[in-house]
């Protein structure tokens, strides 16, 4: 997006060039200088004005989640259609459903309301059983060789369902979706709708035309086994920049990886040390989210953090809150700073364990060296207040 930059970051009508500053220097970023009456501001109240910047427009919001309603909805009714009914469906095999998931349903998006997350559900619990090859990751094998609705999907040789087999015959459904949404009158102009590969999504993109609206949706198929079990077909540590340090019995293609997607977006009623989730983590005046968009937006700017992703830095949250009980928003400061240091001591440790399934490490598979160049990086953020100024007003 184009900015202004020559404009931007004026506090209550002080001039960005007006008085002694320092240079910010950001990659690519014209050189900007830090105002004074910006370094002399508090740090949450710089936070503030950071989360202001790149929070979402409340109206832009409203209208890209009915786009997404309308015509999401729409074909997500015809794939589950074709799915549930298929030839022999178990007998009390649940209806399939969607799920939605990801940062716009846990209100955790910046920037754009261009993004969305949603797991098509498919209830395998009759059909398959899963054998765990590795923390998080898993075959699923036939209940029954003769008797499900994958036999075309089904790899004889390691006696499981092949995740890319079954994400091929998933986009025809999608793609067949599109086709027959398009046919109807009322998806005609204004809206066009593409559906293509996303690695193991089936990615739908609603534009619509004479506007700057272009929303990508990731359709993910998921199979559920029980309650807390759902799986995606998602590569084995697509992150990893090198061999984990953990060997595999068997191909990782056939692989599917446990999802908590369903388990983090749920909303719930209360915040406790056994469950918490994002979709429902903040009270009334409270930071947690603001805090990790906060941080989400700055790792996202910088090409050096970008093996800690997204992912990773709602993991940190989440266990951020297990020991860290208030969150008002005048703690911002605080909570912000909190949440560097515990990024920080995961990188000087190389762990990160899985909120949910703690013998996971997430940095597993990250070269040694990268991360030690992340952690200097959060580092001096850490014990620099010129870094955070100029990290902070570089929004």
């Amino acid at each position: 997006m184009k900015r202004d930059y020559e404009c931007r970051g004026s506090v209550r009508g002080n001039s960005v060039l007006g008085g002694s500053s320092r240079i910010v220097n950001e990659g690519r970023v014209k050189r900007l200088p830090v105002p004074v009456p910006f370094q002399d501001l508090p740090l949450a109240e710089q936070l503030e004005r950071y989360h202001d910047k790149i929070k979402l427009d409340d109206e832009e919001t409203k209208h890209a989640e009915e786009l997404v309603s309308i015509f999401i909805g729409a074909i997500a009714d015809y794939v589950i259609g074709r799915i549930d009914s298929q030839c022999n469906k178990p007998p009390n095999t649940k209806p399939s459903r969607i799920e939605y998931t990801g940062s716009m349903y846990e209100c955790t998006k910046v920037d754009r309301p261009d993004e969305f997350d949603i797991m098509v559900v498919i209830d395998g619990s009759r059909e398959l059983h899963s054998e765990e090859m590795i923390p998080g990751y898993a075959r699923l094998l036939s209940n029954n060789m003769f008797y499900h609705r994958f036999p075309k999907y089904f790899d004889h040789f390691y006696e499981s369902v092949t995740p890319s087999e079954v994400v091929n015959w998933f986009y025809g459904l999608v793609h067949r979706g599109v086709n027959e949404v398009s046919k109807e009158d009322w998806a005609r102009d204004p809206v066009s709708l593409k559906v293509s590969r996303h690695g193991p999504a089936v990615q739908v993109n609603i534009k619509e035309e004479g506007t700057e609206v272009d929303i990508a949706v990731d359709l993910v198929v998921c199979f559920q086994l029980d309650q807390q079990r759902y799986y995606v077909a998602k590569p084995y540590k697509p992150y990893a920049d090198e061999p984990p340090g953990v060997s595999l019995s068997c191909n990782p293609a056939v692989l599917w990886r446990q999802s908590f997607s369903v388990i983090e977006t749920k909303t719930i009623s209360r915040l406790d040390s056994s469950h918490v989730s994002l979709a429902n983590i903040d009270g009334t005046n409270e930071c947690r989210r603001e805090c990790l968009r906060v941080l989400k937006s700055i790792f996202k700017k910088r090409p050096t953090l970008a093996k800690f992703t997204s992912y990773h830095l709602k993991t940190v949250l989440l266990h951020e809150c297990r020991y860290q009980g208030n969150w008002q928003g005048w703690k911002r400061d605080e909570r912000f700073m909190d949440m560097l240091r515990r990024i920080e001591s995961c990188l000087s440790d190389e762990h990160l364990p899985h909120f949910y399934l703690p013998e996971l490490n997430l940095l597993d598979g990250i070269r040694s060296e990268t991360i030690e160049n992340m952690r200097g990086r959060i580092k001096h953020m850490i014990d620099s207040k010129s870094e955070r100024d100029r990290v902070l007003y570089a929004a």
